[in-house]
């Protein structure tokens, strides 16, 4: 990934951004901290939304969906304990802000991300090419099946929200990976599951969060 210097104009909206994260215990770990200052958000959302691009607020994309908050994006994050060289699925690429956090992580490892709107896999492949990420693989398909040609996987974030975590991800996780999902209907707890030997386990779970809905097979039809 090229490394692209954020403009100064937006360098202090992201620090205060930090500082509210870290403050707010949203924001624990030095790897996330410094994917998110070489991430820019900027980069991801539409030109309508640019000035309140470091606000700590999801903000609308295309067709109806979301970029996340950057509070849950460093929860998700850091909660799913990634490590150099792994290989993540993510369900929902959106605007593929979250999605290249992820490939900065993993460096020499690959990010397999599924996203079931055409038009933000435009949006999301876009503005990838613009950081020169090269470690991400945007699939346009149903990702409630996931994408099993590549599994298994070390880590699987899923994005958007499900009544029950989607079988077919749980069989594409790996035997002592790790899940992160949002559960639930009007409202959502986030949930870290661990695939092992004795069968999925719950690991943290933490309520009050809202997400879009998981589209697809296994999702809001």
């Amino acid at each position: 990934m090229r490394k692209k210097s954020i403009e100064k104009k937006y360098q202090t909206a992201l620090n205060d951004l930090i500082n509210y994260l870290k403050n707010s215990r949203f924001l624990n770990d030095k790897k996330v901290e410094d994917a998110f200052r070489n991430i820019p958000r900027h980069e991801f959302v539409p030109s309508s939304e640019l000035d309140y691009a470091y606000y700590n607020e999801p903000l609308p994309i295309k067709k109806n969906q979301t970029i996340s908050q950057p509070a849950v994006v460093s929860r998700m994050t850091e909660w799913l304990d990634i490590k150099q060289g792994q290989k993540i699925l993510e369900i929902g690429t959106g605007s593929g802000w979250q999605t290249a956090i992820l490939s900065y992580l993993v460096g020499q490892g690959t990010v397999y991300s599924v996203e079931i709107k055409s038009e933000l896999v435009k949006f999301a492949r876009e503005n990838l090419e613009k950081l020169g990420v090269d470690n991400v693989d945007v699939i346009l398909s149903d990702g409630s099946i996931g994408y099993s040609k590549a599994s298994p996987y070390d880590r699987i974030m899923i994005t958007a929200a499900c009544t029950e975590i989607p079988l077919p991800l749980l069989d594409q996780l790996a035997d002592g990976g790790l899940l992160i999902a949002p559960v639930g209907d009007s409202s959502q707890s986030l949930v870290l599951l661990q695939k092992t030997k004795k069968g999925i386990v719950e690991i943290k779970n933490e309520s009050h969060y809202v997400f879009v809905p998981l589209l697809g097979k296994f999702g809001k039809k």
